[in-house]
């Protein structure tokens, strides 16, 4: 019984409980089951209503239940903790590392001015929440600082104010210290007061210092929690009216309490599951803290002739000396603590290496593709392609479904392998369908193998005969999107690609006739006149290749290095240049307002058949008679790099997210950019809703499958207009100016889903979680009922 009493427990569950903290802290957003904008909807299941907000452990889906708007709990804390710890250790280390150092020095001054006692003592008086409120209040609510900005800002406050403190504990404890007589001695021997502070005082101080910053750590979240009782939450308070209501941007601990402080009488888990969480933390520390000063009280009996003001509760294990030359052993201290640092390791590779990300919509298979093409001078090309495809799902698959090789002339399949094994397929007029052995169907891995030839389409003789340009479409087998038990096919639609992919990662060699290059989606391209090399690219939902002979270019680096490369064939030099001009400053505008371009290239290849944007390439069709229709048309394709090549959407059934967002960016480019008034810069959406309503067509919802859209207005115009009728009515709630909450609220969608895929069901609850509006107020242009 009394070894048990003699076992530092506060030290070996305190190292525990923290070590469980840092691990979310790190994993935690990996962790979360669910994305922050992820409501739960009131749904009929097993015979009963399930609607917000639900109890811990009420549904497996919410195991800590959710607040009454339908956010997850779990979600919440595991996002939110790490601001809390992170932003606390900040802190201390701030105000411990700048009050450590003026401390002891002024400690070793011979006598301390007597202003400096007495501002020590007049500040110990000052309640430093007040300060912070203060501070904190014209900044915190309703402002367009970033929440980076406003962690930043509290943490330079926090610990300003509160250095005087650390610099008084410090300057006495140096002052105690420096009237010890080794600190003679050492004077006497003729060491300097840098010498004397950091070879003799500081090595004393060192345990007092780690127990004293552990300590402060759980003062600094005291004053979050006191700060979030006023509605002061770090990072950004949200303020909602009718009714009013108060959220926390960064969904930090003492934030989620703070914000729920209104369930104490109702829904009290809301309130309960945070602050069970944030006590935890407390504890977790203050534990610690106890347990390392107990050990160091108890390593100073080693040397009893030490006084230490102390009785240890820990008697210290004397050091063994007749045990030199020995195999060294590890105490069980160390192992403890070294399977503790294992544990922790292979947990974080574990749940690094497996996680899935729950923003957007979830991927259930992945694509690798390596490439190969040959085309000789007569145009006839040799192609082969080793596809590696992931099953990420939980199904077994009897089949792998690819995309039919269209737009090229000839096709011809020689071989498919799967797994090194010749397999059957069989093609149809969009796919090609391969048929998985039994051994195969639960494999997570495949690897194809293909080889092709095809020919240049008719319109590819002209390049032969005279130059130009030419996009070779579909001349790569794409794998199609694996969701919800099904390979997801769109239907087909003449003169629409409605096939469906996710990002994969690309490596392509290619070799082509002298005299011919390519433009591509790679993030670097060979020089203009090369006609072979290898090209990568990862992250992209398809690869695009431009055949190029005899092509006028200007390439310029534009803003943050990316390269931006604009091709014509038609010797309009004054029309190239203005072309450039436009494409940079609309490029610019986006980067600035939007995010970084999500590629390193741009290409713009003038005079095409078609206006298109692909992963990298933009083709212009031929419009020189209409400056303003040409000027609108580049712009929108430069969005559509942000919010169609590097957000993904169902482009069958959920097309309006990447032309709709696009049409909005590119009006508020010109609104902001060009200095135009609304009516001018949304000028093409509206001219697009005339035309419907003068041709007397009915009115539709915007996320129809392809096949049933009346009018392309319908999938562009008509989101456009109703996005920025919303900011205009919810921009207060976001800021204080229409254009700045207009560009903020692309730039957090784009953050919040690059690279990701985005439906309908998903952008309304980014939407209406975004301005505080009901799934209702889309209805006159969505159906809210949309499926995945």
């Amino acid at each position: 019984m009394n070894k048990l009493l003699r076992i530092n427990f506060p030290l070996y569950i305190g190292v525990f409980f923290v070590a469980i903290l840092l691990f979310v802290c790190i994993f935690g957003p990996m962790l979360a089951p669910h994305s922050l904008t992820t409501t739960l909807e009131v749904e009929y299941k097993d015979g009963k209503v399930v609607a917000p907000p639900l109890t811990p452990f009420e549904s497996l889906d919410y195991p800590l239940g959710t607040d009454k708007w339908g956010y997850d709990l779990l979600s919440m804390i595991l996002n939110g903790l790490r601001y809390t710890v992170f932003i606390a250790v900040a802190v201390t280390i701030i105000k411990m590392l700048f009050g450590t150092i003026i401390g002891m020095y002024i400690g070793t001054w011979r006598k301390v001015p007597s202003f400096i006692v007495a501002f020590e003592n007049a500040w110990s008086y000052v309640p430093l929440f007040l300060i912070l409120y203060f501070f904190l209040t014209p900044i915190n609510y309703a402002t367009l600082l970033e929440p980076n900005t406003l962690v930043a800002s509290f943490i330079i406050i926090a610990s300003m104010i509160s250095i005087p403190s650390i610099v008084s504990s410090i300057r006495q404890k140096t002052g105690e210290i420096k009237q010890l007589a080794y600190i003679e001695a050492a004077k006497t021997l003729g060491a300097k007061r840098n010498r004397l502070i950091w070879n003799h005082i500081f090595p004393q101080l060192k345990e007092s210092l780690l127990v004293m910053f552990i300590l402060e750590i759980v003062y600094v979240i005291t004053i979050m929690g006191q700060l979030a009782l006023v509605n002061i939450f770090i990072g950004g308070t949200i303020v909602r009216y009718d009714p009013l209501i108060y959220l926390s941007v960064t969904k930090e601990l003492s934030g989620l309490v703070g914000q729920a402080r209104g369930n104490v009488y109702g829904n009290t888990h809301i309130l309960i599951v945070p602050l069970i969480i944030l006590l935890f933390t407390t504890i977790a520390f203050s534990m610690l803290a106890s347990g390392l000063k107990n050990k160091f009280q108890s390593d100073y009996q080693r040397t009893p002739w030490i006084k230490t003001g102390h009785e240890p509760k820990m008697y210290p294990k004397r050091k063994q000396y007749d045990n030199a030359g020995k195999f060294y052993q590890l105490s069980p201290n160390q192992l403890a603590f070294l399977a503790l640092s294992i544990t922790f390791v292979a947990a974080g590779c574990y749940v690094y290496f497996t996680n899935e990300s729950n923003i957007g919509v979830k991927q259930e298979s992945h694509a690798t593709y390596d490439l190969s093409l040959d085309m000789n001078n007569s145009g006839a090309f040799t192609a082969s392609g080793d596809l590696e495809i992931k099953n990420l799902s939980n199904d077994d698959w009897d089949s792998i479904v690819l995309y039919q090789l269209k737009g090229i002339s000839g096709a011809e399949i020689d071989r498919i392998t799967i797994n090194k094994k010749e397999v059957d397929y069989v093609v149809s007029e969009e796919t090609i369908k391969i048929k998985l052995p039994e051994e195969m169907k639960s494999k997570g891995k495949h690897q194809i193998s293909m080889s092709y030839s095809f020919n240049l389409p008719e319109e590819g003789k002209t390049l032969l005969a005279e130059g130009g340009t030419l996009r070779l479409t579909e001349w790569y087998p794409k794998a199609a999107v694996y969701q919800a038990g099904e390979w997801k096919i769109g239907e087909e639609i003449e003169g629409i690609n409605t096939h469906y992919t996710n990002f994969s990662d690309f490596g392509i060699s290619y070799q082509l006739p002298e005299g011919y290059s390519i433009a591509s989606s790679a993030d670097k391209d060979a020089a203009s006149g090369q006609s072979s090399g290898n090209l990568k690219m990862k992250d992209v939902r398809e690869f695009s290749i431009v055949l190029l002979k005899d092509m006028e270019v200007i390439e310029k680096q534009a803003r943050e290095g990316v390269g931006l490369r604009l091709f014509s064939g038609s010797g309009d030099e004054d029309h190239l240049e203005r072309t450039w001009q436009l494409a940079n400053r609309a490029l610019q505008f986006f980067q600035e307002e939007v995010g970084e371009y999500p590629f390193k290239q741009l290409d713009i290849i003038l005079d095409q058949p078609s206006t298109q944007s692909y992963p990298g390439i933009i083709t212009m069709a031929v419009n020189k008679e209409d400056d303003k229709a040409f000027d609108y048309e580049l712009v929108q394709m430069i969005a559509q790099q942000y919010f169609k090549a590097a957000i993904a959407s169902d482009p069958y059934n959920h097309a309006w997210i990447s032309e709709g967002m696009s049409a909005f960016a590119a009006s508020l480019y010109l609104k902001i950019a060009e200095n135009q008034s609304e009516s001018q810069a949304f000028a093409v959406p509206i001219a697009q809703m005339k035309k419907i309503e003068i041709e007397g067509l009915r009115s539709q919802r915007a996320n129809v499958p392809l096949d049933e859209l009346i009018d392309i207005g319908f999938i562009s115009g008509q989101p456009a207009l109703q996005i920025n009728q919303m900011v205009n009515e919810h921009f207060h709630l976001q800021g204080y100016e229409v254009n700045e909450v207009s560009s903020k609220y692309l730039a957090d969608f784009y953050k919040q889903y690059q690279f990701s895929e985005v439906d309908t069901k998903e952008y309304i609850q980014f939407t209406s979680s975004y301005f505080s509006v009901p799934r209702g107020s889309f209805n006159n242009w969505l159906s809210t009922k949309a499926s995945r």
